[in-house]
């Protein structure tokens, strides 16, 4: 979002805002360009007023009561968080569990056992069921249970956190599976992958539900076993902080080891955004507000852009600053041959090797891989800000 103060000829632009609508004024205007993180944390928040009161022509108030009354203000807006953290429901008999498959803490009518045994599960389901809950399925996991693995919503209702949710699946699903799973639970989305109640959408989310740091520390808690090796496998092809199921295609796409059918480049960052001499990358003057895949320190892109290219304004935006963004359309997702041209021009930006076009086992784990994927077939899944408000 962008402020205005007209009078004064001043605006002040949060860059990475979900909602945001660029600034829109002249060159007249002195624009205070912020991000969403600076906002959040008290100090640099203080210091982004005191230069919004100077380019106001205001005083920032110093009184010791206006700083206390300022700051337990700051703290309290900052406790107003309406994401919901919690992701599985349990239910708990003595000391088994139930897990209601990334279910909302408030409808935990429809929830999944998740128990030590089928014995335990089935008695847990007598119990649910007599409570006027409705049990969709009874999962056994009989490994590890490290610290961390559930969080308490009731007197006999507890859930398990993401780290956990991540940890059994893992053990459970195919690589690439597992390595899509771990970068939803990481990213600002969700799809019925992680929500059972979702089928043909997805839900665009303002924060990740955890994160590759959160799920390492969380590990520790099972260190040396096989269910952590296989986790830890899995986790270091995780990346943070992706926003659509088509990020998360193409993220699996290029940079998946070769043996698993992707190209094996270097992992990208996911929904970057960037300022460079008081100008952002992309530009606001363009519609995208993230990059879906990047290659910084080699000043390169990929940028998804639907169901056609973009426009010479768009495409300008999302080449600002020096950046050399490629872009992809549904048809080059879905076409491995068109794809593959794009990810060897990438390839070529980035100084890497990738398998030679001819080389029919890695086309073979392409195909392979191709096939377990397949192309996200969800609507308005662009960075751009019309296309994140759809799935709010």
């Amino acid at each position: 979002m962008a402020l205005y103060w007209p009078e004064e000829r001043v605006a002040l632009d949060i860059v990475d805002d979900p909602n945001r609508r660029p600034f829109e004024g002249d060159e007249s205007y002195t624009v205070l360009r912020v991000t969403c993180a600076e906002l959040r944390d008290y100090e640099s928040y203080k210091r982004v007023m005191g230069r919004l009161c100077e380019l106001l022509g205001r005083k920032m108030p110093t009184s010791q009561d206006w700083e206390k009354g300022n700051h337990e203000l700051f703290d309290m807006l900052m406790r107003w968080d309406f994401e919901e953290d919690l992701m599985t429901g349990s239910w708990s008999d003595d000391e088994d569990d139930v897990d209601s498959d990334m279910a909302h803490e408030d409808s935990l009518d429809d929830v999944e056992i998740l128990a030590s045994s089928q014995e335990a599960g089935e008695r847990m389901r007598a119990f649910a069921e007599q409570d006027g809950r409705h049990v969709r399925n009874v999962s056994v996991w009989d490994g590890p249970t490290p610290d961390g693995s559930f969080e308490d919503v009731g007197p006999s209702m507890r859930m398990s956190t993401p780290e956990f949710f991540f940890f059994r699946k893992s053990n459970q699903m195919s690589l690439v599976d597992a390595v899509s799973m771990g970068n939803e639970l990481c990213g600002k989305y969700r799809t019925s992958c992680t929500q059972y109640n979702l089928t043909d959408e997805y839900d665009f989310l303002t924060k990740p539900r955890t994160s590759r740091a959160r799920l390492r520390r969380y590990l520790r808690g099972a260190r040396g076993t096989k269910e952590c090796k296989r986790a830890k496998r899995v986790l270091r092809l995780v990346t943070d902080d992706c926003s659509s199921p088509m990020g998360n295609f193409l993220y699996l796409l290029l940079c998946l080891p070769t043996a698993h059918g992707g190209y094996g480049l270097t992992k990208a960052m996911l929904s970057g955004a960037f300022e460079n001499n008081s100008s952002l990358m992309p530009s606001s003057d363009g519609p995208y507000l993230a990059y879906d895949l990047c290659w910084p320190d080699k000043m390169t892109a990929l940028q998804y852009t639907g169901s056609s290219k973009p426009t010479k304004r768009a495409r300008a935006s999302l080449n600002a600053q020096g950046m050399h963004a490629l872009c992809v359309t549904d048809k080059d997702a879905e076409d491995p041959d068109r794809f593959d041209q794009i990810a060897r021009k990438i390839a070529q930006r980035l100084g890497e090797t990738v398998p030679d076009p001819n080389d029919e086992r890695w086309l073979a784990a392409r195909k392979k891989l191709r096939k377990r994927l397949e192309v996200p077939r969800f609507n308005c899944m662009r960075l751009t800000i019309d296309d994140i408000s759809e799935h709010r």
